[in-house]
């Protein structure tokens, strides 16, 4: 059975599942940005998380982010919706841009816990009251995670726009998996996509281009990546497939509500980010993939992990 242990996790609490028998569980941070720091199967560690609550508070490289209300890059950082125009604060200084949202720093907090004999979940909810300039636009969110006994790992989001007019909304999932001692030695499939042509901030200019280089499980070998692809019109559901030394990962994803994902190999080359997205990067002014939600209004959108030894 799915047993549920907290502890203390610097100014912060974290939530620990666990199925000790098969070696299966997650652990959650909900009060900063419901942030996943472990993913285990079989007893092995499969996520690049935050191990420390310092790393925790310090953010780099965005692991486990829920990225959110637009994942990747935004523009000089502004926007304009409905007439008015917005700004969130420059975050990464080399490209101009902002990136990745800002609910990754805000205190969620659990409504709901399911421990059985077949699955464990918890559902971490945020009552956001616009306070941030950016994003005047109060909302709830609620983001739930879920391991069944086989395996299967689930994230899904929920929001309802509590703002008196539309608002505008991106989401994605920031994960890096480490299935081996480097990426360079583990293997690579995504589903048939184009590449996204980007300018010098890393932004899209709304150009595709083919790309076919892991259309096969391939090795990731000395491949930089920073890309973002447009999954294949044609696709209802797609995966994305990496294969390590003894684990292999593949996320599951409706075309549908994920049409765009992200692949991240980090200087480090000790994990990489597979990170599926509702949106294009710089949707909040091109408007590929940007959601509006109506006032009162309700939105969501799930997708699944799944994990199997090699």
């Amino acid at each position: 059975m799915f047993e549920l242990n907290t502890t203390p996790f610097g100014r912060f609490r974290r939530y620990d599942f666990s199925f000790s028998a098969l070696g299966l569980g997650f652990s959650v941070v909900p009060g900063s940005g419901a942030t996943v720091l472990s993913l285990l199967y079989q007893g092995e560690e499969v996520l690049d998380g935050h191990t420390t609550p310092d790393e925790l508070e310090a953010g780099e490289w965005a692991k486990s982010a829920l990225l959110f209300p637009f994942p990747n890059r935004l523009r000089n950082g502004r926007y304009r919706w409905l007439g008015e125009e917005y700004a969130f604060p420059i975050n990464e200084l080399q490209t101009n841009t902002a990136i990745h949202g800002f609910v990754h720093r805000e205190a969620f907090e659990p409504v709901r816990i399911e421990l059985t004999d077949e699955h464990a979940e918890i559902a971490c909810r945020l009552q956001y009251d616009g306070h941030f300039a950016g994003y005047p636009f109060p909302l709830t969110m609620e983001v739930a995670y879920s391991m069944t006994y086989r395996g299967l790992f689930g994230v899904s989001a929920w929001i309802k726009n509590r703002h008196s007019a539309a608002i505008p909304v991106g989401f994605g999932w920031h994960p890096y998996f480490k299935l081996s001692k480097r990426i360079d030695d583990c293997a690579l499939k995504l589903p048939a996509c184009s590449r996204e042509r980007l300018d010098a901030c890393r932004l899209p200019v709304l150009q595709q281009e083919p790309y076919d280089a892991f259309e096969q499980l391939t090795p990731i070998g000395q491949t930089t990546l920073d890309d973002c692809f447009r999954a294949a019109e044609r696709l209802t559901l797609y995966d994305i497939r990496l294969k390590g030394e003894r684990h292999a990962v593949t996320l599951s994803l409706s075309r549908t509500l994920f049409p765009f994902f992200q692949i991240f190999t980090p200087p480090h080359r000790k994990s990489i980010a597979l990170e599926p997205m509702t949106c294009l990067p710089n949707a909040f002014e091109n408007g590929e993939g940007l959601v509006s939600i109506p006032p009162e209004g309700i939105w969501s959108a799930a997708f699944v992990l799944h994990c199997e030894h090699t």
